[in-house]
């Protein structure tokens, strides 16, 4: 408990405004919920683990991973869904996701060895992204299916095969860049990724010379967008290539349109738009500044007008996970009889291969920081002072518009929601090491001791970035598991998927 003399109480004092309250009350799973009130079991961890403290809850995958099925048996389609390895490196994660209906897509040598140490095999994993030789190598032994990002390194598993001896055929997939439409408008950016569509004879014709040793399983792609249209013209260009590869006597069989599949993390739409809206107003000066330094995501003023563009994820969202794929499924394409997505995958008796990250491990984990200090700015601002780093909880430096739990040593009965505006700001002596570059509004000053949960941190957020600064260790990880009300911990890499059945 926090001494009565800290003299952070005596020199920090709440900010008060006029405006109502600002809040971005994040959406939590009713389990997750439930392990939030053990107070005495989080700060035992803690105490004993190290802030910041990753918590997992793997067996929350499984309801992620029968969504996205359900989808695909709605339109009466044959799909794998593939996790995004990358977007989080939990052991109790995967070693979960080895006994559910998925697979598992892969980006590194170490990766490989990490999902058959957890229990895949190779017929469940498929390789993706830019590739080196020892990678693309053990994926030959191992039977995995390897999503093709260019012709060079089609060329380059011809050659490993040659090195290896390998005796099976390796399955591929082609991934596709550059694809068109007359008939509808949408933004074709350029890529770094895929084989352009005009170097496709050029692939086709490898494959055909070496029909026994490699076998075209399909093809792909992987958009960097969460448009609707852009997928639907990628989907629409491919069932053409599918024509064409039967025509010269291929088999393909799958359809992997990649990931982005979106999450919503918020539990109100209304606190999303009262957010951003209030943002804009300040920007635009006609309201107190709200983030550090004036920073505007992407923002800016000309001739007392709003212009650019909100640099941001959408928080709140609706259409997410598999209602987006549901929405993705339901497109009709007047070129094609005004079929949709789905009944044209059926009918043609196409798999359809998805490779969802963060929508996999939606609501299956947070990250836990203790209060280290208090203090004000040279601006008089509040800052809360984590024993964390930015990098612990941030993607490629994005900002996250969630507000944190704070888990009170004492609780103030009396408090009001949003009553207490404060920055969050991690433990390097750097200007730019805030955890969030908003303000964030609390029911009550945090004090040194409490800890301050963020909320749905599993995917891409606990440890993509995360680096060892200062010497000061990545986050270690414990997984919980519920059950009747009662929460088992474990630390993350003696997670056991299975021990139910075995004790």
């Amino acid at each position: 408990m926090p001494s009565s003399l800290s003299p952070e109480k005596e020199t920090v004092k709440a900010s008060t405004s006029s405006e109502a309250p600002l809040t971005l009350t994040p959406k939590v799973h009713p389990v997750i919920a439930g392990y939030l009130k053990e107070k005495a079991q989080l700060f035992e961890l803690t105490k004993a683990l190290g802030s910041p403290l990753n918590f997992l809850f793997p067996e929350l995958v499984h309801e992620n991973v029968e969504a996205f099925r359900s989808a695909f048996a709605q339109f009466g389609i044959q799909g794998k869904v593939f996790f995004a390895h990358k977007c989080n490196q939990s052991e109790s994660i995967i070693r979960r996701l080895s006994v559910e209906n998925a697979g598992l897509d892969i980006s590194s040598a170490n990766e490989l060895r990490h999902a058959l140490g957890s229990g895949f095999d190779g017929s469940r994993l498929e390789a993706t992204g830019p590739k080196n030789p020892e990678f693309l190598g053990l994926c030959v032994q191992q039977g995995v299916t390897i999503n093709l990002d260019s012709i060079a390194e089609l060329k380059q598993v011809i050659a490993l095969r040659k090195l290896l001896h390998a005796a099976k055929p390796t399955k591929v997939l082609l991934r596709l860049s550059g694809f068109e439409a007359d008939h509808s408008k949408f933004l074709n950016k350029g890529s770094r990724f895929g084989i352009p569509l005009k170097d496709l004879p050029q692939a086709f014709a490898i494959l055909d010379e070496w029909r026994e040793d490699v076998i075209l399983h399909g093809f792909a792609f992987h958009l960097d967008t969460v448009s609707v249209v852009e997928r639907a013209v990628a989907i629409e260009n491919c069932i053409q290539i599918f024509e064409d590869a039967l025509a010269q006597d291929f088999d393909p069989r799958v359809l992997n349109i990649g990931g982005g599949y979106k999450v919503n993390y918020l539990a109100s739409e209304d606190d999303w738009n009262a957010y951003t809206s209030a943002l804009k107003e300040a920007v635009l000066g006609t309201r107190p500044p709200m983030t550090w330094q004036g920073n505007s995501f992407g923002l800016h003023t000309d001739k007392g007008k709003l212009r650019g563009n909100f640099n941001s994820y959408n928080y709140y969202d609706e259409q997410t996970g598999p209602k987006f794929l549901a929405e993705l499924l339901s497109h009709r394409f007047p070129n094609l009889g005004d079929m949709t997505a789905g009944s044209i995958l059926r009918d043609n008796m196409i798999e359809l291969w998805i490779e969802p990250g963060r929508s996999l491990v939606d609501q299956t984990g947070i990250t836990v920081a203790r209060v280290n200090s208090l203090r004000t700015s040279s601006r008089g601002e509040t800052i809360v002072c984590l024993n964390m780093k930015r990098q612990d909880i941030s993607f490629l430096d994005q900002e996250i518009f969630v507000d944190p739990v704070v888990i009170y040593h004492e609780e103030d009965k009396e408090a009001k929601p949003g009553s207490v505006p404060v920055y969050f700001a991690g433990n390097l002596c750097l200007e730019s090491d805030l955890i969030y570059r908003h303000l964030t509004y609390l029911p009550q000053m945090p004090q040194p001791g409490d800890l301050v949960a963020f909320i749905n941190t599993a995917g891409y957020f606990m440890d993509f970035s995360a680096t060892n600064s200062i010497m000061q260790p990545i986050g270690r990880k414990v997984s919980i598991c519920e059950r009747d009300g009662k929460y088992n911990w474990s630390l993350d890499d003696q997670y056991v998927p299975f021990w139910d059945a075995t004790t």
